[in-house]
């Protein structure tokens, strides 16, 4: 019996393909400035001014609260059309068959009650493909954040992306529970069967 739960247990373990690394519910307010916001989506920091590697790092800046959006060359945002970036729907696929900005860029026509556009005060979803140096492997990812072109902060509630390179992703999807997790539990559960035996 014990030989049968712990293949049990074996089978039901996710493959291992990669992991998607998620920023968690952050909300980090966009200012109605000038320079908004600048956030580097791997190492979660923010600054209010423009890094000096905005142009090496994926950083992305979202100011006016929102009404722009900015990135420097190595975070590049999904867009329809020249530099407009595009609402996505959850489930959405971020990968290579997706059309991004060149280089740096700004997008100042995301907003508007059209179809794949940002409404204000409604959260959307950026996506997104990034190299952690300039010239590196493409990742993929996507950002949920809301828009106010009222005069009020926006915020970039999270994001997340797939730490394989040239591996897609799906718009909000978060890590599942690791496979350790699982076998902890398993053996919590067998303890506790045992006991009873």
């Amino acid at each position: 019996m014990k030989k049968f739960l712990a293949l049990l247990v074996l089978a039901m373990l996710p493959s291992v393909k990669g992991a998607i690394v998620s920023s968690g519910q952050l909300n980090i307010p966009v200012p109605y400035t000038f320079a908004g916001v600048y956030v580097n989506i791997d190492t979660k920091l923010t600054s209010f001014t423009q890094p000096i590697d905005f142009d090496s790092a994926p950083w992305i800046n979202l100011d006016f609260g929102g009404v722009d959006i900015v990135n420097g060359d190595n975070l590049r945002p999904l867009i329809t059309g020249p530099d407009v970036v595009l609402n996505l729907t959850l489930l959405s696929l971020v990968d290579a068959g997706s059309t991004f900005a060149s280089g740096g860029s700004a997008s100042t026509t995301h907003m508007g009650a059209a179809p794949g556009q940002f409404q204000a005060n409604v959260p959307g979803y950026v996506g997104f493909q990034f190299s952690l140096v300039p010239a590196g492997p493409t990742y993929y990812g996507w950002a949920e954040i809301t828009t106010n072109d009222t005069g009020g902060s926006g915020v970039i509630h999270q994001w997340a992306y797939e730490n394989v390179a040239n591996t897609g992703i799906l718009v909000g999807t978060v890590p599942e529970p690791s496979g350790a997790a699982f076998v902890l539990l398993t053996i919590s559960i067998l303890a506790v069967w045992r006991r009873r035996s």
